[in-house]
């Protein structure tokens, strides 16, 4: 799959090696077969969120006692969950599942009441093509963009309608995957594995840059925006120690790259990072999803002997 970076733009990301950060273990949960995939953060209750991909449930860790525990169990919603997002002014907790059983995927977004630990609803797909809801971004009115990396569509839960539209569409988005926007609300930013971070003109519904072939966005899971730039984890490589944290900056128009910074790579504790959630001026980044080590045919564990705990990272940015 990859790839020399051979290009002066791309070599950015090996001399700033010397600025990186190791990370600091903020958090560990001990149920090592949990199988994460995605991490959020609730201002309000001050929980992080951890979904499992694997046992089909959702966990809470309080943010100053450590402690974790079950939000959404095991036995209440048979999805595997992947990507999530806290709208912090509602305090409700988004969340994409999918679930296949007899060869037929079904999927779902869920919206959780993050007081009271409750469905407010769940969002099904009438669509017979088989879909993989991944991730999801919340704007200021409520309206819910999220991926659908099987198809290369981004889709959109309006907040007033409370219904489902096809938001965008097209090989410009080739297996979608994180999404986050702009401040101004003008733009979304689309990581798409095979082509990189695409910027969609949200009133236009128009891809807005050109692919990116000097500085190397693809391959990304999850996407954060952060003071004019774009976070990012670089971790389906063929060489796993080329695994990264990569912070993309934009110009002022914000729809270009202009350079690339590694926060972290190689790191001792990555098992296949996944996703990552900004809190103030901090990062953290589900370090240890153990993905490759699950049979996806059976969906169960390849190997129980090298299992090991979740662990958590934490970033400091600047």
């Amino acid at each position: 799959m990859k790839k020399c970076l051979i290009s002066i733009l791309s070599i950015v990301l090996f001399i700033s090696c010397n600025e990186m950060q190791e990370g600091e273990i903020a958090y560990t949960i001990n149920e090592q077969d949990l199988i994460p995939e995605g991490i959020t953060y609730s201002e309000k209750s001050d929980y992080f969120f951890v979904s499992s991909i694997l046992k089909t449930k959702i966990v809470q860790i309080n943010a100053v006692t450590c402690k974790s525990e079950d939000f959404i169990p095991s036995t209440r919603f048979n999805r595997r969950f992947l990507g999530m997002i806290v709208d912090q002014k509602r305090n409700h907790l988004w969340a994409c599942g999918n679930m296949k059983v007899d060869g037929k995927t079904y999927s779902s977004v869920f919206k959780f009441d993050i007081d009271l630990g409750k469905l407010i609803k769940e969002y099904n797909f009438p669509d017979t093509m088989q879909q993989l809801l991944n991730d999801l971004v919340i704007d200021r009115l409520g309206n819910a963009y999220f991926t659908d990396s099987n198809n290369q569509h981004i889709y959109k839960i309006n907040a007033i309608s409370d219904s489902i539209e096809l938001f965008y569409e097209g090989n410009e988005i080739e297996y979608p995957n994180g999404i986050t926007i702009s401040p101004n609300e003008k733009y979304l930013y689309i990581a798409s594995y095979e082509k990189g971070i695409r910027v969609l003109n949200i009133k236009s519904r128009e891809i807005v840059n050109e692919v990116n072939n000097t500085i190397d966005s693809k391959d990304l899971d999850g996407l954060k925006m952060y003071q004019n730039s774009l976070i990012g984890i670089q971790n389906y490589l063929d060489d796993i120690h080329n695994t990264k944290i990569v912070r993309y900056y934009l110009d002022h128009t914000q729809t270009q790259i202009t350079r690339a910074k590694i926060i972290d790579q190689d790191n001792p504790h990555f098992d296949v990072p996944t996703t990552h959630v900004i809190v103030s001026n901090n990062l953290y980044c589900l370090a240890t999803s153990q993905l490759n080590n699950v049979d996806w045919e059976q969906y169960t564990i390849a190997d129980p002997s090298k299992l090991h705990e979740v662990i958590i990272l934490k970033y400091e940015l600047n």
